[in-house]
């Protein structure tokens, strides 16, 4: 089934699920580094590399959207000239919706992780 949602999404979901892949390794290291008093924190990088990633993951996601649509349309076309082709129209909006989704489904809990890092962050230097 996971399989499945991957390739409805196309080549897109790869560099989608290496961002969320860093993103929680960021917010990890991070939380780590916060937490342990004896670690040695890198200035931010972190925080500046996660706040990247949160805000790339839903571009990624509408990268697909206008992909998907790009091969609607192309089906479109191809429906109007050698008849209808109602798997590749479904094909074109399936990807669509699941790259818009799998950027959300991303960044909205890599937001709340970066505002927690920063609230934690802000307490420790307060």
């Amino acid at each position: 089934m996971i399989l499945d949602y991957l390739k409805t999404g196309g080549f897109l979901m790869i560099p989608i699920a290496a961002v969320t892949f860093l993103m929680w390794h960021c917010y990890f290291s991070e939380l780590v580094s916060l937490k342990c008093p004896n670690s040695h924190s890198k200035e931010n990088t972190d925080l500046h590399f996660m706040a990247a990633l949160v805000a790339a993951a839903p571009l990624l996601g509408l990268l697909g959207t206008v992909i998907g649509m790009i091969d609607t349309f192309h089906a479109t076309a191809t429906i109007a000239s050698a008849g209808p082709d109602a798997a590749s129209l479904a094909d074109g909006i399936g990807k669509a919706l699941v790259t818009t989704q799998a950027g959300l489904v991303s960044a909205i809990p890599g937001a709340l992780a970066l505002a927690h890092l920063r609230h934690i962050q802000k307490k420790r230097h307060a």
